[in-house]
């Protein structure tokens, strides 16, 4: 694959159970952009990536969110979605090669992550897979991206069911069967931070070393039952965390974007 419409197509840099994703450069304009292709080649796997772009054009304006800039049909069984580059390494590489982060490194990761999250349920929008592979660090930007958003449902309903799940990092609702939810994601960001905290995913335990404000923020998210985790519309879950932060490390970062309604709709 050397070209897709008017992008020159480079090395692969990484690969997922649906796409793989290549370096890119626009053949003119000579900006860096990544391309994602569908792994199967088959009219159900191109319609899974173009389903994925019309989401992530929902939230086209969010600095934590990956950016579509264009989408082609290369024939009936494959297709390219073209973003924008991203820059770093996921979370789960980083811990992979360095260990544990600073607790309060870990807490700027999550208030990035929150924010995407929640604009993403402010425009409909329920990621279902967010994991330590999906944050993507860019730590000369003090930013992250969310990405792949291949299990993604937008406006799920009583009758959604989950596209599919990553069964080490799920939460019970996806494991029962039950549509994915704002909260799923909520407990998606506390194994994000369990995680890069150095603690262990699959006991929910924590390092010794972690302070208690952190570990019960943490805990709340991870709850068994969603009805028992922070909720967007009772509590501003950024603000609290940033609340944390102030008080823990002597800083504050607050991210929490504005409520903008696309088309009038949620």
């Amino acid at each position: 694959m050397a070209r897709v419409g008017n992008y020159n197509v480079g090395k692969e840099i990484g690969q997922g159970g649906f796409a793989r994703v290549f370096e890119a450069e626009h053949i003119f304009l000579k900006e860096k952009a990544c391309v994602k292709q569908n792994l199967e080649a088959s009219p159900e796997s191109v319609e899974l990536l173009r389903y994925e772009a019309k989401l992530l054009w929902k939230l086209d304006d969010y600095h934590s969110i990956p950016a579509v800039k264009d989408f082609y049909f290369l024939d009936k069984d494959t297709s390219a979605m073209v973003m924008s580059l991203i820059e770093g390494k996921t979370l789960e590489e980083i811990v992979e090669k360095n260990g544990a982060l600073h607790p309060e490194d870990v807490s700027w990761i999550t208030e990035r992550l929150l924010g995407a999250l929640y604009y993403s349920h402010c425009h409909g929008v329920v990621h279902s897979d967010v994991k330590p592979q999906n944050v993507f660090v860019e730590p000369h930007k003090r930013d992250i991206k969310l990405i792949d958003f291949g299990l993604a449902t937008y406006k799920p309903k009583s009758s959604t069911r989950p596209l599919g799940y990553s069964p080490k990092y799920a939460p019970s609702e996806l494991l029962n069967g039950s549509p994915p939810i704002p909260e799923t994601d909520l407990y998606g960001a506390g194994i994000v931070m369990l995680r890069a905290l150095g603690g262990d995913v699959m006991k929910k335990s924590f390092r010794s070393d972690t302070p208690e404000e952190i570990v019960d923020f943490c805990n709340k998210l991870l709850h068994y039952n969603p009805q028992d985790r922070p909720n967007w519309e009772k509590e501003n879950v950024i603000q609290t965390l940033s609340n944390i932060r102030e008080k823990v490390f002597g800083r504050r970062h607050t991210d929490m974007p504005v409520k903008k309604m696309k088309g009038g709709g949620s």
